[in-house]
């Protein structure tokens, strides 16, 4: 699990410096899309990983059109309580 974690939270800290990603996030709204992004760049999680950090943050486990980057800003920021 604390491999999954790391590779989650890797993925997560690029969004904020790369405009790109972060328009490609805003396109998705499942876990399993935004862990099929992050395979696309090299890092490889289980979209199941993902789900628990939603629902420790009290996140919805789907994302609106256009909110997903925001979403995963929220969990990257809860990064230390999580791990």
């Amino acid at each position: 699990m604390a491999q999954q974690l790391e590779a989650v939270f890797r993925f997560l800290a690029q969004i904020q410096h790369d405009s790109a990603l972060r328009a490609q996030l805003n396109e998705v709204c499942t876990a399993d899309e935004v862990a099929a992004i992050a395979a696309e760049r090299g890092i490889s999680f289980a979209p199941a990983t993902l789900l628990e950090l939603f629902e420790r943050c009290n996140e919805a486990p789907i994302a609106r059109s256009g909110l997903m980057d925001e979403k995963l800003i929220r969990v990257y920021l809860r990064r230390e309580s999580l791990a």
